[in-house]
């Protein structure tokens, strides 16, 4: 439906106030008005627009193929976008091209005088946006391929280093328990216990080595979730380790049920009940685990009464190769709380410490509630 306009002052008016460049044409296309807003978009005064074809505005390579488009508008007049699915450019004064998006609306005058308005929107800082959003993506395109080709590399590469160290590691092994059998009598009590130490240190090399390649693969290699009965987990993580009769592990209540690697689950809790039962100083030793939820996540905790840690190392203790304690006396590779924290943070979780010396430790972490398996959301 066309609409009726005034002309003189009230047409001005119309056009004074709006916001966007707004120039009306004839049927001839040339220029009858432009307000203000499209003097300042394209640099002509609306005096030196007024009676020129209204192609002037838009660069030379469109000018000719635009005429029989505007003949063919003023044959069915209609409000319509212009040029869907096509990227329209306006030219300046100086000769500069924009980028701009155009809707029509057909006019009639009191006279009878048909008309076309066009509103013109310069787009020019939206197509910077969305060009900076493409050179962004393709960025992040590249560089995921690079990350994946380097995770790849680093995949094959632990494998490899584990295969080529292990090997000799294995006949290292050999030959010091055979040696430390058939030899027994040989050895006078300093032999015996250098034998030892070399055996002990070769099960510790192979332990950092099974450990490192944990590390390397946690959250590169792709997971296979499936739902985690943490209660049952526990048992079989505890059986596992077979804690001495001094040392008491309690579950505290029902645990939930994941929906994770259970790989991944067990080295967590694995490695934190590990740490507690190696560390504990205490003849009557406790540990308990328990499962707090919170609005988004789910907080664990495994606490005990063992020996204790000084704030200065609560960040210390989660990075790699970091033990507190000399390694003939405990043997520990430094791996395992790194590893918890990797893992606990791939989920999207923390892992952190409270402890005082002498009153035991608590290691908590967080796992996303939406790791709930649905039977126990629904019951939650």
């Amino acid at each position: 439906m066309q609409n009726h306009i005034l002309e003189g002052q009230t047409l001005d008016w119309l056009l004074s106030s709006a916001a966007d460049a707004l120039i009306i044409v004839d049927r001839d296309g040339r220029i009858a008005l432009a307000n203000p807003p499209a003097e300042r978009l394209f640099g002509y005064s609306n005096q030196e627009m007024i009676g020129q074809a209204l192609e002037i505005l838009m660069p030379e390579r469109f000018r000719a193929a635009h005429v029989h488009e505007r003949v063919d508008y003023f044959s069915q007049l209609r409000a319509r976008p212009m040029g869907v699915g096509m990227e329209l450019r306006g030219q300046r004064k100086d000769g500069t091209e924009i980028p701009i998006e155009v809707s029509l609306s057909p006019l009639e005058t009191d006279r009878g005088l048909k008309l076309v308005m066009a509103t013109i929107h310069d787009v020019t800082l939206r197509k910077k946006a969305e060009q900076a959003l493409r050179d962004s993506e393709a960025r992040l395109r590249a560089l995921m391929q690079e990350i994946s080709a380097a995770n790849e590399e680093l995949t094959n590469f632990a494998y490899v280093v584990s295969h080529d160290l292990k090997a000799p590691l294995r006949g290292i092994g050999s030959l010091a328990d055979w040696l430390s059998q058939d030899y027994a009598d040989k050895f006078d009590e300093e032999g015996k216990e250098h034998m030892r130490l070399l055996i002990g240190r070769v099960h510790r090399m192979s332990a950092l080595i099974d450990g490192i390649l944990e590390y390397s693969r946690a959250g590169r290699i792709k997971e296979t979730s499936t739902r985690v009965d943490l209660n049952v987990l526990l048992r079989e993580v505890i059986d596992l380790l077979a804690p001495p009769p001094h040392i008491e592990i309690e579950v505290a209540g029902h645990l939930p049920a994941l929906f994770a690697d259970k790989t991944r689950i067990q080295q967590v809790f694995q490695n934190l009940l590990s740490n507690s039962i190696k560390y504990m100083d205490k003849p009557a030793g406790r540990i308990r685990v328990e499962c707090a939820e919170q609005d988004d996540a789910l907080r664990f905790s495994v606490s005990d009464n063992g020996p204790g840690i000084e704030k200065r190392h609560f960040e210390r203790i989660f990075q790699l190769f970091q033990t507190l304690t000399p390694r003939d006396q405990f043997e520990s590779t430094g791996v395992g709380l790194a590893l918890v924290k990797k893992i606990v943070e791939m989920y999207g979780g923390q892992a952190w410490l409270e402890s005082e010396v002498g009153s035991g430790s608590t290691f908590h972490f967080t796992l996303p509630r939406q790791m709930l398996a649905p039977s126990t959301e629904n019951n939650a």
